[in-house]
């Protein structure tokens, strides 16, 4: 995470995880407006009018998992997880994850880069990505994708590997956002990827782009 710019302006964040994080992050950053979660992660999201939400997995798995999955606020929502618990709260609805144990300035930068629209998980965590297999059991192999993708499509895999927005993605290719999001889309479908950080650590396993 080293190298991302943190936001000037301050985020708002709703935080499901213990006091002692809560307390580190706020003794440690200042660019974070903290709201523990103490009941429903949902009411307290909407009630803080939080900008990106911060979700500890390690505590209670099978809670926060569900937390996350069940959330109905369009906000983009970040993971804090240990070996092995990436690929489902990816696949849960969050946006990204970061190893419990990184520093809260690591923390704060991740929030800030999802709430940019960005995919963002820990280097630490992209090898056991790329092994992991496709939840739904299905095999994309390299030649399929590659006569399935176009040359644009290509193009744009590359922006997303650079942790480009759709909107940065538009600006470069000059083209439409919405544009660039339907291409975004189809990348994803035809990669059998869910999310924009597991199509590109599908294509780096590949060898079609290189992180």
């Amino acid at each position: 995470m080293q190298g991302l710019p943190l936001k000037t302006t301050l985020l708002r964040v709703a935080v499901q995880a213990d006091h002692a994080l809560i307390d580190a992050l706020s003794s440690q950053t200042e660019s974070l407006i903290l709201s523990p979660v103490e009941t429903s992660l949902e009411i307290s999201a909407r009630v803080s009018q939080a900008d990106v939400i911060l979700v500890d997995v390690t505590q209670n798995p099978t809670a926060a998992l569900e937390s996350i999955r069940t959330l109905q606020l369009d906000r983009p929502i970040h993971a804090l997880v240990s070996a092995g618990q990436t690929a489902e709260a990816l696949k849960a609805g969050a946006t990204g994850a970061i190893l419990r144990a990184s520093s809260p300035l690591a923390i704060a930068a991740a929030l800030a880069a999802v709430h940019e629209s960005l995919a963002v998980v820990d280097s630490a965590l992209i090898e056991q990505l790329m092994s992991a297999k496709p939840a739904n059991g299905v095999t994309v192999t390299t030649d399929a994708v590659n006569d399935n993708l176009t040359k644009r499509e290509h193009e744009v895999l590359g922006l997303m590997a650079d942790g480009l927005s759709n909107k940065q993605i538009a600006a470069r290719l000059e083209i439409s956002e919405h544009t660039a999001k339907f291409h975004v889309n189809s990348i994803l479908q035809k990669m059998n990827a869910q999310k924009r950080v597991e199509a590109v650590v599908r294509a780096a396993k590949m060898g079609i782009i290189h992180l």
